[in-house]
C-alpha cells in the first residue's frame, strides 16, 4: 500500500471518529461500530480475485469502523477516570 492509500484510511479514519462522535447521544452508539465492522468483514471476505473497487471500498469501511471503535474506546476509559 502506498502512502496515498495510508492517508485515505486515515482520514476514514478521522471520519468515523466523527460519525461516533454526533452518534454518542442515541440509545446503542456502538451499533454504528458494529454495522461498520460488519460490512467490513463482509467486504473482506466476500472480494473476488483481482477486484480493485472491492479494496477501496475495504479500505474505507475498515478505516471508518477502526475510527469509531477507536473513539468507543477512547470514550469507555476516560468515563471510567
Amino acid at each position: 500500500m502506498d502512502a496515498a492509500g495510508i492517508l485515505i484510511i486515515a482520514v476514514c479514519g478521522a471520519i468515523g471518529i466523527y460519525i461516533r462522535y454526533e452518534a454518542r447521544e442515541s440509545r446503542r452508539p456502538w451499533l454504528l461500530t458494529v454495522v461498520l465492522a460488519a460490512v467490513f468483514l463482509a467486504l473482506s471476505l466476500l472480494k473476488p480475485p483481482g477486484q480493485e473497487l472491492f479494496a477501496i471500498l475495504c479500505g474505507i469501511t475498515g478505516g471508518l469502523a477502526a475510527g469509531a471503535l477507536l473513539y468507543g474506546l477512547i470514550m469507555r476509559f476516560r468515563k471510567k477516570s
